[in-house]
């Protein structure tokens, strides 16, 4: 029986209240609802009390209450207040509305109905089926509405496609335990849970048995993943099968009922009608022989792993070598030597392929937990499954078997990298080096501790087979990732060092800041800042002609893809977003054509850090000419981006006592510095250049100090001049506050191409330290300012 909907259960804590007779209508006022939905339950009501002995009284002309109400009371007590605690939430009714719509899509419901039956209102369930309609798309299904009511319109190969998802996307750990005890070890209680708020429990464990059973006959164990899906189809068979839903039979070759798979599914459905009087027909067979030639279980008894590897075709050897090479060239790895693992992503390619074939789609149950953990390599392994599968003519592939694929391809890495080369920096070298080196490796077995050496040493190293540094001192290395720790190594630092390893898990932990494929092929007109997505992609195809439709890949909070194929040409398109946090989201275009040259391209896009030191110029840009400059200059690696700021700076061009109140003024005086040093050739035309610029774009970058700059042809000599005034001065800032601190850059007309974004990004990078900014501030000599912008300059080149 079901349950009572909350509003039965208001209807009869309200007779529990009468002692006397009341007319329906009066009721219907109180729950308000019509006198029509209330007769309808007391149909449920009725029954409900009929349990407990409970009589409702009914007298013609006077309503209605209940028989001997003081004893219902204490015997209703309890057992309305469990029924009541039932109560579902917003998202568990929508689920519940899908699976049931799923399982029954051969009829209709209504909104009225399901209103009634969770007690909520009609404008709810217009809400819930806005939402179903937009989770339904995933599937390529819909919601039908007729006059008869709503129902699920689709293929049913999607329809069960969308009934398995939901076995493993919302099955809950809490329901159903016990049942675990009657059932074979091969099904967790998650997985079980999920099966048993869909189907029967004697179903479930009777298709269990039916496998065990195929597993036994052909000597064989089916990999979990296929076993799952499997007992999840058999399963919807049973409960549709019988609806009358046939399945498109696609007869790829004539004699395939001579085939034992074939022979076997035979076998399955004839045993499967008899044991539940039920008619599953020619079409679940086909389907069943599909599932079985797609995961390879009926072999002979005598066959060996070994003999089933060697029968694999030339087109799963193919496609798993060409997916391996493109992950290693983009990771920059070699995991093919990994035999094992290979040999066993080739027994699962040569399935999947199959399932292609045969159009069948499997659940991954781990999917969003691969999302989560591995975010780079699921979405690397997608950008080559897409090249390979374009290149060999083959469907492309689904997320869930991608995500099986990467699983495969982390066990690899795992393996490939057991041990990370890991390089100790201290302030003074051998002795606190060497302490940190022993508590590292007690805290850290897996790290090879490479060398420890002072800070003044890594300047002239070469760190190309370093995995990462681990320095007790500030650095600034555009190569490699470090952590700063403590020299004593403090809780704080081993847990900073722990989530550094699993943020990274599953990529190389070195960095590659090269943009020499970037900057080859990024168009400069296909360059955006803070435009939405749909605006680009229809820009795009309205620059190249094109019709393109981009597939979107997130490799982290501020890094995108955006994939299409062309047969054209090769293009790289970018757009530069403002994101939460005052940071810069990047999101590049990549148009394919040619499979080798993406395959580099992807190398330096998947390993850019826009919130790295060397891409700070480009979180900067405002201008599209500037951002494909910015990756020309980068071109060899964020080294290259660095200039000698004690070559530009002269302590004469530092002035802290300036006279300036206004911006003009401050523009003006930093002006006169700068020409009465001989680097400025005219100061009004110098001028009228920086007050170009300030139309651009806000200069003041907070914290109170602003960097405005003139690239002029009046410049004779690339210099900054720098100046703190005595009062605040209005100016157009990143954080609306006024400014006390003011560089101004003059840049020459032949180093406006390279210095002056080298320039800007050094200063920049300095000014990103908030302490340096406050000692800017409180400097009191010139002497002082000089020596906080150049100091340590040699860890920045």
């Amino acid at each position: 029986m079901n349950r009572l909907n909350l509003r039965q259960i208001e209807f009869i804590n309200l007779l529990l209240n009468e002692t006397e007779y009341k007319a329906i209508k009066n009721f219907a006022n109180i729950l308000k609802v019509s006198n029509k939905t209330l007769k309808k339950d007391l149909i449920a009501i009725e029954k409900y009390l009929n349990k407990f002995q409970i009589e409702l009284d009914k007298k013609h002309g006077s309503g209605i209450k209940i028989k001997d109400v003081w004893n219902a009371k204490i015997i209703l007590n309890n057992n309305l207040k469990i029924d009541g605690n039932k109560k579902i939430s917003i998202n568990d009714r929508r689920i519940e509305i899908i699976k049931n719509m799923l399982i029954n899509s051969h009829s209709s419901t209504s909104i009225q109905k399901l209103s009634d039956k969770y007690y909520v209102s009609k404008t709810s369930i217009i809400n819930d089926f806005k939402y179903i309609e937009d989770w339904l798309s995933n599937f390529n299904l819909e919601l039908e509405k007729t006059v008869e009511g709503t129902k699920i319109k689709g293929l049913e190969i999607d329809i069960r496609r969308a009934i398995a998802y939901l076995l493993f996307e919302y099955s809950s750990n809490e329901k159903n335990e016990k049942t675990i005890e009657d059932l074979a070890t091969r099904l967790d209680a998650a997985t079980l849970n999920g099966l048993s708020e869909l189907f029967e429990k004697d179903r479930i464990i009777y298709v269990n048995k039916l496998l065990l059973h195929l597993e036994k006959k052909y000597n064989c164990k089916i990999d979990e993943i296929y076993y799952i899906n499997l007992i999840t189809h058999i399963l919807i068979s049973m409960s549709r099968g019988s609806e009358g839903k046939s399945i498109k039979i696609e007869e790829e070759e004539e004699n395939f009922k001579s085939k034992k798979d074939y022979k076997e599914a035979v076998l399955c459905i004839n045993k499967i009608n008899k044991d539940f009087k039920i008619n599953l027909g020619e079409s679940e067979i086909y389907y069943l022989y599909q599932y079985f030639t797609s995961f390879g279980l009926i072999r002979e008894k005598n066959e060996s792993k070994d003999k089933v590897l060697n029968k694999l075709d030339s087109t799963a050897v193919t496609f798993r070598d060409n997916l391996t090479k493109y992950i290693q060239e983009i990771l920059q790895v070699n995991i093919k030597k990994d035999k094992d693992i290979m040999d066993k992503l080739l027994l699962h390619i040569r399935a999947m392929l199959n399932r292609m074939q045969y159009d069948i789609q499997i659940s991954n149950p781990l999917i969003n937990d691969i999302k989560t953990e591995y975010p780079i390599l699921l979405n690397v392994c997608k950008i080559a499954s897409m090249i390979v599968s374009r290149e060999l003519k083959q469907k492309m592939i689904s997320m869930d078997e991608i995500g099986y694929l990467t699983l495969y391809y982390q066990l690899a890495l795992e393996n490939y990298s057991i041990k990370k080369r890991v390089l100790v920096i201290c302030h003074s070298g051998y002795g606190t080096s060497k302490l940190l080196s022993v508590k590292l490796r007690r805290y850290f077995p897996e790290f090879e501790i490479v060398e420890g050496i002072s800070a003044s040493k890594v300047i002239n190293m070469n760190l190309d087979n370093i995995d990462f540094v681990i320095s007790t001192v500030p650095l600034d290395l555009n190569h490699k990732p470090y952590l700063l720790v403590s020299t004593f190594l403090t809780e704080h630092d081993v847990k900073n060092i722990s989530d550094f390893m699993i943020k990274n898990k599953g990529t190389k932990l070195t960095e590659v800041a090269t943009t020499s494929f970037i900057s080859r092929y990024l168009n400069e007109e296909l360059i955006y800042f803070n435009k939405d997505k749909k605006e680009v992609i229809k820009d795009i195809n309205k620059n190249l002609k094109l019709k393109l439709t981009f597939d979107e890949m997130k490799l982290s909070e501020n890094l995108k893809l955006c994939i299409a194929f062309s047969n054209k040409k090769d293009v790289l398109g970018v757009s530069i977003n403002n994101s939460k946090n005052n940071e810069k989201e990047v999101i590049f275009y990549i148009i394919i054509k040619n499979s080798k040259i993406t395959s580099n391209l992807l190398k330096e896009v998947v390993n850019f850090d826009i919130n790295k030191n060397y891409a700070i110029y480009l979180r900067n840009c405002i201008k599209k000419e500037d951002v494909k400059r910015y990756f020309t200059l980068n071109s060899k690696g964020g080294h290259e981006m660095g200039v000698d700021l004690k070559k530009v700076i002269k302590k004469e061009t530092i002035k802290l006592d300036m006279k300036a109140t206004t911006k003009d003024e401050a523009l003006k005086e930093l002006t006169d510095l700068l020409y009465d040093a001989g680097t400025i050739l005219d100061k009004e035309k110098f001028l009228k250049d920086v007050y170009y610029r300030e139309t651009l774009g806000s200069t003041g970058i907070g914290n109170e100090i602003a960097i405005p700059h003139g690239k002029s042809e009046f410049v004779s000599k690339t210099s900054i001049a720098f100046g703190k005034t005595n009062t605040d001065i209005e100016w157009e800032t990143l954080d609306d506050k006024p400014v006390r601190f003011i560089i101004l850059f003059a840049v020459t007309e032949s180093d406006k191409e390279s210095v002056h974004v080298r320039l800007l990004s050094k200063v920049a990078r300095k000014l990103g330290n908030e302490e340096i900014c406050e000692e800017l501030l409180k400097a009191k000599t010139p002497e002082k300012v000089y020596e906080i912008i150049t100091s340590s300059e040699e860890d920045f080149d």
